[in-house]
């Protein structure tokens, strides 16, 4: 048998879809581009500087694939509920699930995609798009095409594999599709001890390999640890005849051999081991004939069900019934579809890709149904974290947003806290003492209605943890509003706990002295909208939602706010920025005054969003941003890095100075900073931090991570690697990103009564649009900046007649389109 050398050489070429003219290419580096659509990016060299991935998810099944063909599956929690077994080495990317060919005549060995073999390749593509992965590889006359996705709705994963003889000759291969169980818990450091309870048996009939796990490393409250079943059966099937299985890792690998030469691909006979007793692997393989130029389809699947029987139906109702192809149609279709309704056209290709499919598409696929990445296998609701990315479905499907804040209103207890996060499937959750966590409900919420003008929301019931009496969402808002009163120090700001929105702020107020100025600035302009709204409902049917009299919670919400805005203004002013907190003995953090985090980011920003400073003192905290915190790589979340543990402030100081929080471009936080220079009229600094934060602006090999979604972090000027991103898709900024360039670049915001037209585009540019739902009707709208600006504000017209301010009235029948110009 001969394997590869171990180094992979590429062209890019090829025909059809994988054949990119120089017309066609957009945003290009060493490593790949973008199509002209922008829908996909094609990576023509697999030697990424990290794994360049696509999360692909429905809303209970997903995979993740890194351009290497690395990666894994799982079903409906990716780290409880983990199908495939994946290591997560980063260096290395070679453990996931492979195709394998032996060349039945001269004895040449590669695999389809670059690892587990990395062969020579005389052509090499992947192509990420919006619910698929296609890796092109071309190498000893065979071209092979594989396309793996996940079913719209069913939990099936499913790869389409097309092989072409290129020559003239009549060619023998022998297919080797290879995966390897985890039916558990996962990442787990207990692999020797998990693989004693797992079972696995073929089914000729079927082409399958079916695996169950008679343990799950949660505990049961009746039967206790390591005493339940993994509730699902999965089984790996092909559409070919199959001509060897083997079950057994050992049997198929070789003892001290690899995937990169299994001894598996030099046996003629295989042991064909399944049962209780062995290492457990799913590896078909079957012998593929093609004649001289011949194409030939063939398939395999995943699929994930509570019992065998429902597998297999499962398996009969898609793979075997040769539904691949209408099944993949049919998912870019759902996608096309859900990402239709809103769309923005800028001078800036890329921002025009990522806004209108790569950022919702992250949003949805990895944030809120996989919650995964590459760098992180979560697979909990975070309660903060969900509620803000569900955000996402306003502008699509506002239901879903709603059916969110309904979930997470009933993983509130009944005193006002909620869980940090829960794991779906076991409902297990941390209890938490940070103190914004449970205002998140009332944020969006208030967004939620804005865009939709729904208030029938607040009358919907969710009950508590610790309480199954369902209660009005409204109800669940009001006692996390006074959850939060009751924490408040004596000078009137908010207590900080074991953290605010910066979980790393763990120990400033573990004793319940340190208070939050950033949850200051939040909390201020949460009271601002509740007593808006409040005062709107009052006398409406959904004012009996409430636990007590609309009116007189909207004045006192309104006497708070007042007084809350005073007491940052007075204690929470640094002299020339606001202040991050106090700690629990009274000392400060963020001030002029200290040595390192000296100034951080989101005190400032959330000052001007929510006009906590008056307008001199918000110009002044944007002064002091520009000046300390912009960098290259974008907006730092604090500066200078903490270069020394400090216990009594929390493990933000533990990382290294630079990297994540602790001084670096935390991305989340760097969209609200956009949001600020719009706010503030900045249209140069908008332009420098919208250029900063766009991945596919970066050079790659100082960038490293994907050019198409958006990292968590990208490393601060005290790391040695400034510029460097990494945490890529399972991050909240793909959702903010999204929002930030429609509703305060572009300036396109909902209101209580209507769309607030307030644009700042980039100094670069000149002109934008955007089409965009709102309430039942569709709005085209074309933003133009004028030379020296319009005097006393945008000037908006719609449908050719001018309004007196720059708000469109809400609509009053559904169904219409409105088109809107904008001159500013």
């Amino acid at each position: 048998m001969i394997f590869g050398s171990g180094h992979l050489s590429t062209t890019v070429q090829g025909d059809g879809a994988s054949r990119q003219a120089a017309g066609n290419v957009v945003a290009a580096n060493r490593y790949g581009h973008f199509t002209a659509d922008g829908r996909e990016y094609v990576i023509a060299d697999p030697r990424t500087p990290r794994p360049w991935c696509n999360v692909i998810s429905n809303p209970r099944m997903g995979l993740v694939v890194s351009q290497t063909g690395s990666g894994f599956s799982w079903i409906d929690n990716s780290q409880l509920g983990v199908i495939t077994r994946w290591e997560q080495d980063l260096a290395r990317d070679a453990s996931g699930k492979f195709l394998l060919v032996r060349d039945a005549d001269s004895g040449a060995c590669w695999s389809l995609s670059p690892a587990p073999l990395w062969n020579d390749a005389t052509t090499y593509e992947c192509r990420h798009g919006i619910g698929y992965s296609t890796i092109v590889s071309e190498r000893a006359g065979i071209r092979a095409t594989w396309t793996l996705f996940v079913h719209a709705d069913q939990t099936v994963e499913l790869w389409r594999l097309r092989l072409e003889n290129l020559t003239a000759l009549p060619r023998k291969l022998e297919l080797t599709a290879l995966l390897e169980w985890c039916c558990g818990v996962a990442p787990s450091p207990r692999r020797e001890f998990h693989k004693l309870f797992l079972e696995t048996d073929y089914d000729a009939t079927r082409n399958a390999i079916f695996a169950r796990n008679h343990m799950w490393e949660f505990p049961s409250e009746r039967f206790g640890h390591w005493n339940t079943d993994f509730p699902y059966v999965s089984a790996f099937a092909s559409t070919e005849p199959i001509q060897a299985a083997e079950g057994d890792k050992a049997a198929f690998i070789g003892q001290y051999r690899s995937l990169a030469n299994p001894v598996g691909l030099e046996q003629s006979v295989w042991a064909g081991r399944f049962g209780r007793h062995h290492d457990p692997i799913a590896a078909l393989r079957s012998v593929i004939r093609l004649g001289p130029g011949e194409t030939r389809e063939l398939g395999f699947a995943l699929a994930v069900e509570s019992s065998r029987a429902a597998c297999e139906a499962l398996l009969d109702q898609t793979l075997l019934a040769g539904e691949t192809n209408a099944a993949l149609e049919a998912v870019q279709e759902s996608w096309r579809a859900r990402l239709a309704t809103q769309r923005v056209e800028t001078p800036d290709k890329t921002v025009n890709f990522l806004c209108n499919d790569w950022l919702r598409y992250q949003a949805i696929s990895a944030r809120i149904w996989g919650r995964c990445g590459y760098y992180q296998q979560s697979g909990a609701y975070g309660f903060r974290d969900q509620l803000q990315d569900s955000q996402v479905w306003l502008l699509s499907e506002p239901e879903r947003c709603r059916k969110q804040i309904e979930m997470h209103a009933a993983h509130q207890f009944a005193d006002g806290s909620v869980y940090h996060w829960w794991h779906p499937l076991s409902e297990q959750g941390l209890r938490t003492t940070m103190t914004d966590d449970l205002l998140w409900l009332a944020f969006v919420t208030a967004n939620y209605i804005r865009e939709t003008g729904d208030t029938a929301v607040l009358a919907q019931t969710a009950p508590f943890v610790d309480d199954d009496t369902p209660r009005p969402i409204a109800d669940h808002i009001v006692r996390a509003f006074d959850r939060v009163f009751r924490r408040t120090s004596a000078r009137g700001l908010p207590l900080i706990g074991a953290g605010d929105w910066n979980d790393g702020l763990s120990a400033c107020g573990l004793q319940e002295k340190g208070e939050s100025i950033w949850l200051g600035h939040f909390l201020a302009g949460l009271l601002r909208d509740w007593s808006t709204l409040l005062s709107r409902v009052a006398g409406t049917s959904e004012a009996s939602a409430l636990p007590r009299d609309a009116g007189e919670l909207a004045a006192d919400f309104a006497r708070r706010d007042a007084a809350l805005r005073a007491a940052l203004n007075t204690h929470g002013w640094d002299g020339e920025w606001y202040l991050r907190a106090t700690l629990d003995d009274g000392s400060k953090l963020g001030s002029a005054s200290n040595r390192v985090g000296r100034i951080f980011l989101n005190a400032q920003t959330w000052a001007v969003l929510n006009d906590v400073g008056d307008a001199a003192r918000c110009a002044q905290v944007m002064q002091a941003v520009r000046k300390h915190l912009v960098s290259e790589a974008g907006a730092l979340l604090l500066a200078p890095a903490f270069d020394t543990p400090r216990e009594e402030i929390g493990y933000i100081t533990r990382y290294a100075p630079g990297l994540r929080e602790n001084g670096g471009v935390y991305s989340h936080a760097a969209t609200w900073a956009i949001a600020a220079a719009c706010k503030a009229g900045d249209a140069e600094l908008v332009e420098t931090l919208l250029e900063a934060i766009n991945p596919a602006n970066k050079d790659p090999d100082q960038y490293w991570a994907e050019p198409y979604v958006t990292p968590g972090n990208v490393d601060g000027p005290d790391s040695p690697h400034h510029g460097r991103g990494g945490w890529t898709w399972y991050t909240g900024s793909a959702t903010w990103l999204h929002r930030v360039i429609c509703e305060w670049v572009l300036g396109v915001r909902p209101e209580w009564d209507g769309l607030r037209i307030a644009p700042c585009l980039p100094k670069c540019w000149k002109q934008a649009g955007m089409t965009r739902p709102y309430r039942g009707c569709t709005y085209r709208i074309q933003i133009q900046r004028v030379a020296g600006g319009s005097p006393g504000g945008p000037r908006v017209t719609v449908d050719g007649n001018e309004l007196a301010e720059n708000l469109i009235p809400a609509p009053t029948e559904s169904g219409r389109t409105f088109d809107v110009s904008v001159r500013y």
